[in-house]
């Protein structure tokens, strides 16, 4: 698998778009994944992760089979072998457009979606395991990586990322920084930024994060 960029227009807007592509043998190894999957038996798709190690698709796929069996280490094997597949075919330019919010990696390129998933699960995982602040950049990453469609819904998940990494004065100006889509008007939305208002002005908070001051007593300050 590769990643390419098409070629840039005169006159084009910053953010650059890529799309992974597949060669044709990795095409065909997709047609075993899927009917592997369509088993619904784990043995089978291990088998085709057996004779190709690295692909993305059956990766993700097994992480969500054993994330949902309880086996989380090996969930997260799978999702580091993907996302170490994924950073290899990067072209040259992605890593630094990254950094720079300027990447564009749209959902409906379904080529797209083993990498795009895998960050997502990358991102529960770190949050799981109270790293809250790496859980925050990557769901600011994965937002910016398809920002008009959101098709994971990071939206919905900012905010609470935002109160446990302790990043309130971000979270607050969130709104303005997106105004088209009257993020104010969600009720999550509008506890999390009250919740955040109150935080931030605490004397007491000492810069921490919804994590560190517990559920309860957060939810207490923000209907105060």
């Amino acid at each position: 698998a590769g990643a390419r960029a098409p070629p840039a227009s005169v006159g084009a807007a910053p953010p650059m778009s890529f799309v992974f592509v597949h060669s044709r043998s990795y095409r065909e190894l997709q047609v075993e994944v899927e009917m592997a999957t369509a088993t619904g038996d784990p043995a089978a798709l291990q088998r085709v992760l057996a004779a190709c190690p690295y692909n993305t698709d059956g990766l993700v796929r097994l992480a969500d089979y054993c994330s949902h069996t309880g086996q989380h280490e090996l969930a997260g094997e799978c999702v580091d072998k993907a996302l170490h597949a994924c950073e290899a075919a990067f072209h040259p330019q992605m890593r630094s457009r990254c950094t720079q919010g300027t990447a564009r990696l749209r959902w409906r390129n379904a080529a797209n979606r083993p990498f795009l998933r895998a960050l997502f699960r990358q991102m529960k995982r770190a949050s799981r395991e109270g790293c809250h602040r790496t859980a925050l950049e990557l769901g600011k990453l994965l937002f910016c990586l398809d920002p008009e469609g959101d098709p994971m819904h990071l939206l919905l998940r900012l905010p609470g990322l935002a109160l446990a990494a302790g990043e309130h004065r971000w979270l607050l100006a969130l709104p303005s920084a997106l105004p088209a889509h009257g993020l104010p008007l969600y009720p999550q939305y509008a506890l999390s930024l009250a919740l955040a208002e109150r935080l931030s002005a605490s004397p007491d908070a000492g810069g921490g994060g919804w994590g560190d001051l517990g559920e309860g007593r957060a939810f207490d300050e923000a209907q105060r």
